[in-house]
């Protein structure tokens, strides 16, 4: 019993780091399904993307208005989908080349898919545009700082901020000073 468990042990690392591979589809707005248009392999560990398949949208429709995403899964619904809607002509322009955009949850899934662009290189034929992925990883939001006294005045207000004095609010003397030296110091006897 002790040998099983150390090999499972032995095997999560294993199968933590193996690659995960997704499908993203693209959806024109006038149709009643999806259709895959991307195939990703991803490691979650280094952010690093394979594009396994890539079957752009044929440019024969009429229909410019593309939802891209992917179906995720939640515990109230199995079959949920998610993503954006772009322009048929962000996938297949000459001035730049697409660029998937996919959103890594905390468990490291997918759950949102965009579309961005970037710069279309020299070398990229322009009847075919290669897709460019890049994995977005969540970060952890900003944290509140607990457990510090809350500072109120004697009325329950909080206390107001005294805004900082300028230089002659703060140094009139000197000036006063300077002044009564340079009208009683400087006439000789006559």
């Amino acid at each position: 019993m002790h040998l099983r468990s150390l090999l499972g042990a032995l095997a999560l690392p294993i199968v933590a780091l193996a690659d995960i591979t997704t499908d993203i589809f693209y959806w024109p707005v006038h149709d009643a399904q999806p259709t895959v248009l991307a195939r990703v392999s991803y490691d979650p560990a280094t952010l690093k993307s394979d594009l396994l398949s890539y079957h752009p949208p044929s440019t024969t429709d009429s229909d410019d208005l593309l939802r891209i995403g992917l179906y995720t899964s939640t515990s109230e619904n199995p079959k949920l989908w998610s993503g954006s809607l772009v322009s048929r002509s962000a996938l297949s322009s000459d001035a730049h080349q697409p660029q998937l955009r996919l959103h890594l949850g905390p468990t490291h899934e997918v759950f949102h898919v965009s579309l961005g662009a970037t710069p279309a290189t020299s070398s990229a034929s322009p009847e075919h545009t290669d897709l460019k992925v890049q994995l977005i990883s969540s970060a952890p939001g900003p944290q509140p700082h607990l457990n510090r006294p809350v500072v109120i005045g004697p009325d329950g207000q909080n206390p107001e901020e005294v805004p900082e004095k300028t230089l002659l609010q703060k140094y009139w003397w000197v000036l006063l000073i300077v002044m009564f030296l340079t009208m009683s110091g400087g006439g000789e006897g006559q």
